[in-house]
């Protein structure tokens, strides 16, 4: 009786092989008829007869070809096909691939009848054979073999498709091509090289326009590619007809290779196998080669050995003979006459359409990639329309079949669109946030990548000609209708791009500016005006711009007698006044018309070490102040973290020792295998180690039952996956057997996760959106649209998902909805967690804190299918202490050497780069993802979650501001910049000032102030803190970083000379701002000198803990007074003082403590600065618990529960962020730039970094002293958006009056404003404070021997130094600082120099030790006394100590060292 089977494809019955099959399964082999089978494949639409012939259906030619194939390894060689051409097919002109089809008799007449014996699985039960076919059968992909079949069509005989040959590494592949790149260049013939990773084959030859290219894909280089495609240009341009190509061609043929290069060229005959057959033997040989490696004599005895074997009759490998040519670069330049091959040669406009179609595959590989990034919901959005574009690009062979690709980009830019013109409905007002700007900036990306469109227009342009002379000749033309089409959509698009692109000038500066200006210090406004009623009331023109067309035209009207003395004076007061109005911003208008207008460009000088905050330009100093606005949000959310943590963590250490983090984190962390790789983790409930073991040993038991192939030693992929298949092919039942009995072990050790049902329903929900999204768009007839398309690929996605993850007949989990059973597989340390409250609470806590962070930065790391989050530790580097612990001092110290001093994949001062482009990724940067080994992964815990948290806290806080920081970066670069003169006077075009109008003339190119703009962004937004420079493996940044490094510590550990001169410079620069009386008083300075030393006793509390308790401690981190939360802390140890006590940076605690007292005593000045000024939302002043006006001090408040610190909600007229600017506006300019918000972008190069070594004080002090606008603006005075303050130069302040007085003959002080009184008073204050030092130094300097002590001469030392020091700041101070600069750029040079003394002396200590007469005595012993050292002390001890850390230090402050350092001062003089 005949057997009724029906046959299942991903839990679908089919048609095609119930029909199929069943008729195999059920008619005798005699009996089988090859018009039957034509009958079924006709009948389910997989074949078509026309004229006689058969053919593959044009419907769908992929899944046809696919049905094919299946059905061929079911019966292989049943059915044959053959590509014939492209036709066109009746549905809308479409383009279709016509194969032939063939059914083999003598194949059909040997497929022998089944029964149920046979069958691979029997049931009656729907349900079962659903769950059969889904857990042994799987999935099958639908391309796969339709893309080979392609290859295999298109691919002509200059493309490498195989190779057996191991993969290349990239440097040794670089090695080749550069090598062969020579060759051909000595016989002058020069080959160029490009990488394409989207290149489908191996490699291929093209002809460039002037030079071949070979173009090859690292991704899938073997190690015979390079010399293959080289091969192929020397077979060319030899020509078939030199001896030794013939020769070379005739010894291949009937090999081997031979026949397995025309199995895989089977379009290639004649000629043109033969050259691919021998471009594949030259390969081989030339891996070969390279391999062995030859010397020069070793090449000279091969060709020796040769001709001994021709002689005797022996002929040599040709082939190997042409790679020997090409590998010892003696080609045989003399015979290579000929031209490429003419199936090589494209014409332009191909080429030109080629670049077009490989740019729109980069662009939507890079899209593709940083959609990945996203969070699920946001990649779910835009992910099916990316991946059905790049499938659609595969099979682009036309210009016309760009369509598809051209109304994509239409239908996502009007998208965008549409998006934009809702935020431009809006109220101004309303459409200035984050948000909004960050849905402009998609619409700008999108404007910005549509110049491909003018590509796309101009082959159309071609291709028009090209069919209206074929339309002259009479000639047919196919595809028109579609051609018409994309030309159409192509200049709709291209009309749109320019509306908008207008559109964006004109109506985005307005919003930036509205949104800008909310930044604004209001109290600027009110300094302006001060300032104009000063200029008006006493006619003073200081600080007047004079490099302007307006005041160059007044003073040649007053040279030539137009007018007056008294005229010109009040001209000049009034241009000034109007310059002065120009910089007020009472409104986002104001802001609008200076983001409009031309500006002067800054100069070299200032883009490489100004901070940004330091620009002229007053919106480029608000933009600064929006991104620190970021910072801070950061910085709360790191905050209140801290606190959770640190009270977490003190509960779980408490008694315990934090010295070794291994150890005491052991009970919580484990070592497990992710991909070949031990990584380490966080205790996971279930025993994953157990479960994957046992899983692999009950497949390998099943796979030994049923005989399945195993991958042997030594034995490549390629050979493995071969042979697997074949087996698979020829064994059929076994194969699926074993897969049923795999899923039954699953089944029987799995449960179902907690959330299915949660996921089920939204994947439910998303199944049904898509349906009737679809549905919608069928009955709108738009079946052929992008969107229809898009919402099939995520219909089928989502379905798939489904059938993978659920049993709808059982209605149960199945897939990554289910997890191993807890009962079989709990993780015995697990249940030690849990036995034991301690660990269990700070586990859980642990747990908690890291999948939060998870959660900002999205799915980044591995985890297990069953697990929501992923439990490996972050890839944070283990710290050296930690390191030299755990492996001990040699190993730990070479790992520490390595990670020094070259890029590693953990750095985090790089940002990340694009895999596709290599370019820096314009994102926030995540980092502590990698996958890195547990060897090198720290197990500080807490240390490392505070880290990630950190991390993750800034990409969330920075990504919601990226839209608005591009859009500005946009506006900054399209900005037109005025081209100066050699005075810093802009050009006019002298035609139109001839006409009677002005016209500026502009600069070509990137501004520095946009490369200012550009880098910065760069730097704070994305993570390229440092510019990556390397030289043969060694990180030139890492190995300046480590010089700096080392020269600190160096000089400055237990230096108690250099700790004493910087208290007593900065705490006299912070006298002067008091008694300038601008930002604080002298009683504000008094009282808060006080507070810090007698009240808060100098925050001592806090000295070693994690969380500072203290509440000065705690507003030093909330208004980060000490400019280093926002960058440093996620450094920051995590524990107990004797944790804190191993970190290097204490070695300088004295510059630490002096550091911290003058930010503490400044910031506490500042908040007592604010008393009776803060009011309540009525407006009253808010008094303190005393019933006194209440200070900023007395309004912060400390949470009980929490200890997170916060200002008085009471308090309505304060804005944190402006006070911080205040703050650390004030630190730079009384004390140095700190922090990567203000860093010069000098310091992001290696020689930067290394020449601003100890000299980061030098742009702030000479900003404080000579002002912002001296060098290049011509302006005086200074708009300061930190500081909340119009500002001046003091010294150009104190030098204005002494010239007014000097004119007028009055004493010029009363006339000045208020500002400017203030520097002259800072000035006063420090000349003072130097007359003093001079006093002080010709005292003690004369003290007789008897009266000296180290008491006098440390006081010496610091008058002298202070005396210095200020007198630097004079025009001939700084002429002689910038000689010492130029003479000893770097203060690296003195220990490097050290250690080269060291090295010498060592040598001269062996030399002498050994008798060499060439070393005397006086080479290795002092003969005389020589500052420290007496005489018959050894020379080297001064060479070992100066190269001590601390031991410099600490010999230069105590004995003799004040003594002689006075000294060196005075021979520097």
């Amino acid at each position: 009786m005949a057997c009724k089977f029906k046959y299942h494809i991903n839990g679908v019955e089919s048609r095609l092989y119930t029909e199929l099959y069943g008729y195999m399964d059920n008619t005798n082999p005699e009996k089988k008829s090859v018009e039957k089978v034509y009958k079924i494949l006709e009948d389910n639409a997989i074949s078509t007869t026309s004229n006689g012939s058969r053919y593959i259906h044009t419907f769908d030619v992929p899944s046809n070809l696919k049905e094919i194939d299946v059905i061929n390894k079911e019966y292989p060689g049943l059915i044959k096909t053959q590509y014939v051409r492209t036709v066109i097919t009746n549905a809308a002109n479409k383009t279709a691939d016509l194969h032939t089809i063939d059914i083999n008799e003598d194949v059909l007449s040997q497929i022998p009848t089944r029964s149920l014996e046979t069958a691979d699985f029997v049931s009656d039960s729907e349900v079962e054979i659903d769950q059969y076919v889904r857990l042994i059968a799987g999935e099958e992909k639908t391309d796969d073999y339709y893309l080979s079949e392609k290859a295999r069509q298109e691919n002509t005989s200059d493309q490498s498709r195989f190779s057996e040959m191991a993969r290349e590494d990239r440097d040794r592949l670089e090695s080749k091509v550069v090598s062969l790149k020579e060759a051909f260049a000595k016989v002058g013939i020069t080959v160029d090289v490009e990488y394409d990773t989207e290149l489908a084959t191996l490699g291929e030859v093209r002809p460039g326009e002037v030079n071949p290219i070979v173009v090859l894909n690292p991704n899938l280089l073997k190690e015979d590619t390079a010399y293959h495609e080289f091969g192929h240009i020397y077979i060319d341009m030899l020509g078939i007809n030199d001896p030794v190509i013939a020769a070379a061609i005739a010894q291949l043929k009937e090999t081997i290779l031979y026949k397995q290069v025309q199995e895989r060229y089977p379009e290639l005959t004649g000629d043109r196998l033969d050259k691919e057959v021998l471009a594949t033997a030259i390969g081989l040989e030339g891996a070969k080669i390279v391999r062995k490696n030859p010397t020069f004599i070793q090449q000279i005895i091969n060709r020796i050995m040769r001709r001994i074997g021709k002689v005797f009759g022996i002929e040599p490998n040709a082939a190997a003979v042409l790679a020997e040519e090409m590998f010892a670069k003696k080609l045989r330049g003399e015979r290579m006459l000929n031209p490429l091959s003419p199936y090589t040669q494209e014409s332009r406009d191909h080429q030109n359409f080629t670049e077009i179609v490989q740019d729109l595959k980069v662009r939507i590989a890079s899209e593709i990639y940083e959609v990945e990034q996203l969070p699920p919901a946001e990649r779910e959005k835009r992910i099916y329309n990316l991946q059905g574009l790049k499938e659609g690009l595969n099979k682009v062979r036309n210009v016309e079949d760009l369509l598809d690709t051209v109304n994509s980009m239409a239908s996502s830019l009007g998208s965008t669109i549409s998006r934009y013109d809702r935020i431009m409905e809006l109220p101004i007002d309303e459409r200035a946030t984050l948000e909004n700007m960050s849905e402009i900036y998609k619409l700008k990306t999108e404007l910005d990548a549509l110049g491909i469109m003018q590509s796309i227009k101009a082959v159309i342009l071609v291709k028009k000609k090209e069919k209206k002379d074929a339309l002259a000749k009479g000639l047919k033309i196919s595809d028109q209708g579609n051609f018409d089409t994309l030309e159409d959509r192509v200049n709709n698009i291209l009309d749109n791009a320019l509306v908008y692109d207008a559109k964006f000038s004109s109506e985005i500066i307005p919003v930036m500016a509205q949104f800008l200006s909310g930044y604004h210090n209001n109290n600027i406004d009110t300094q302006l005006q001060a300032q104009i009623d000063n200029t008006r009331r006493y006619k003073r023109t200081q600080g007047l711009d004079t490099k302007t067309i307006e005041y160059v035209e007044l003073k040649k009207r007053y040279n030539n007698g137009e007018i007056g003395a008294v005229e010109f004076l009040d001209a000049q007061v009034e241009l000034k006044v109007e310059q002065l109005k120009n910089k007020q911003i009472p409104n986002y208008s104001a802001l609008t018309k200076q983001l409009r207008a031309a500006h002067k460009d800054k100069s070299g000088f200032s883009y490489m070490l100004d901070p940004l905050i330091y620009s002229n330009d007053q919106a480029i100093q608000l933009f600064v102040k929006s991104v620190q606005d970021a910072d801070v949000k950061k910085n709360d959310m790191t905050r209140v973290f801290k606190s959770k943590l640190s009270s977490a963590y003190q509960e779980f250490a408490a008694g315990m020792s934090e010295s070794d983090v291994a150890k005491l984190n052991e009970d919580l962390l484990e070592e497990v295998m992710v991909n070949g790789v031990k990584r380490l983790g966080i205790i996971n409930p279930i025993d994953t180690a157990k479960y994957y073991s046992d899983r692999s040993k009950a497949i390998r038991a099943i796979k030994a039952k049923y005989k399945l192939p195993v991958k042997q030693e030594n034995q490549s992929n390629e050979s493995f996956i071969k042979e697997y298949k074949s087996w698979v092919i020829v064994n059929q039942t076994s194969y699926k057997k074993s897969k049923f009995e795999e899923a039954q072990w699953d089944r029987k050790n799995s449960k179902p996760i907690k959330s299915w049902r949660d996921e089920l329903k939204v994947l439910n929900q998303q199944i049904i959106a898509a349906k009737k999204v679809r549905k919608k768009l069928k009955e709108e007839d738009k079946e052929d649209s992008d969107a229809y398309s898009m919402q099939t690929g995520r219909l089928q996605e989502l379905e798939k998902f489904k059938r993978k993850n659920y049993n709808s007949e059982t209605q149960s989990p199945i897939g990554d909805w289910v997890s191993p059973d807890p009962k079989v597989y709990l993780n015995p340390k697990y249940t030690k967690i849990q036995s034991d409250p301690r660990l269990k609470k700070y586990y859980e806590f642990v747990l908690e804190e890291l999948q939060e962070g998870h959660q900002m930065i999205g799915p980044k790391m591995d985890k297990n299918s069953w697990d929501k989050f992923s439990y490996l530790m972050p890839s944070i580097r283990k710290k050296d202490f930690d390191r030299l612990r755990e492996q001990g001092i040699i190993s730990g110290t070479r790992d520490m050497l390595k990670e020094g001093f070259s890029i590693v994949n953990t750095d985090d001062q790089y940002g990340t780069y694009n895999q596709n482009t290599g370019e820096l990724n314009k994102r926030v940067p995540v980092y502590y993802t990698n996958k890195v080994p547990a060897s090198d992964v720290s197990r500080d815990i807490a240390g490392s979650l505070y880290q990630f948290r950190h991390m993750a806290h800034n990409y969330k806080t920075k990504s919601e501001a990226v839209g608005s920081v591009m859009l500005f970066r946009d506006i900054i670069k399209n900005r037109k910049v005025l081209e100066e003169n050699s005075s810093g006077i802009e050009k006019v075009i002298k035609t139109a000032e001839a006409m009677g109008f002005k016209m500026s003339k502009f600069k070509e190119g990137d501004s520095n102030t946009f490369k200012h703009v550009d880098e910065w962004i760069d730097t704070v937004m994305f993570g390229q803190n440092e510019l990556k420079s390397e030289l043969r493996g060694i990180s030139l940044t890492k190995l300046a970083g480590g010089l700096n490094a080392f020269t600190a510590m160096n000089t400055l550990s237990f230096n108690l000379l250099q700790g004493a001169n910087q208290l007593i410079l900065d705490n006299l620069t912070m006298a002067q701002e008091a008694h300038a009386n601008q930002f604080m008083s002298k009683e504000d300075l008094a009282w808060a000198k006080t507070k810090y030393w007698f009240s808060e006793g100098a925050a001592v509390a806090d000295i070693g803990k994690f969380n500072p308790e203290s509440k000065l401690g705690k507003a030093l981190e909330y208004f980060d007074a000490l400019t280093e939360f926002t960058d440093q802390e996620g450094n920051a140890v995590v524990g107990g003082k004797a944790r804190k006590l191993l970190e290097g940076g204490n070695l300088l605690f004295l510059q630490q403590a002096a550091e911290h007292e003058l930010s503490s005593t400044r910031l506490l000045a500042l908040m007592h600065n604010l008393k009776g000024k803060l009011n309540d939302s009525d407006g009253k002043v808010i008094k303190n618990e005393k019933g006194e006006e209440a200070d900023l001090y007395d309004m912060l408040l400390i949470d009980k529960k929490t200890g997170v610190m916060s200002v008085d909600p009471r308090v309505s007229n304060f804005s944190r962020l402006d006070f911080i600017g205040l703050v650390q506006g004030l630190s730079r300019r009384t004390n140095q730039t700190k922090g990567k918000m203000h860093s010069p972008m000098a310091q992001r190069r290696v020689v930067g970094k290394l020449v601003m070594l100890f000299r980061s004080w030098l742009l702030p002090g000479l900003r404080r002293r000579y002002g912002h606008g001296i060098i290049s603006s011509g302006s005086t005075l200074h708009i300061d958006e930190e500081l909340g303050t119009v500002t001046q130069g003091m010294y150009i302040s104190f030098f204005n009056m002494l010239r007014e007085t000097a004119l007028t003959k009055e004493l010029a002080y009363k006339k000045m404003s208020e500002m400017e009184r203030q520097n002259v008073k800072r000035t006063m204050v420090e000349l003072s404070a130097m007359i003093g030092a001079i006093a002080l130094v010709g005292a003690l300097a004369d003290l007789d021997d008897d009266e000296e002590s180290w008491a006098s001469n440390f006081a010496l030392y610091q008058a002298k130094r202070y005396h210095s020091e200020i007198a630097m700041w004079n025009p001939s101070g700084l002429f002689g600082e910038t000689f010492r600069m130029m003479s000893s750029p770097t203060a690296t040079a003195r220990p490097v120099q050290a250690g080269f003394d060291l090295l010498g002396q060592m040598g001269s200590e062996l030399g002498y030790a050994t008798g060499m007469p060439w070393v005397e005595e006086k080479d290795v012993i002092y003969q005389r006394r020589a500052g420290r050292f007496n005489k018959g002390d050894r020379k080297i001890t001064k060479d070992f100590q100066d190269l001590m850390i601390g031991w410099r230090g600490f010999n230069k402050s105590f004995g003799e060292g004040p003594k002689e350092a006075y000294k060196w001062f005075t021979q520097m003089e």
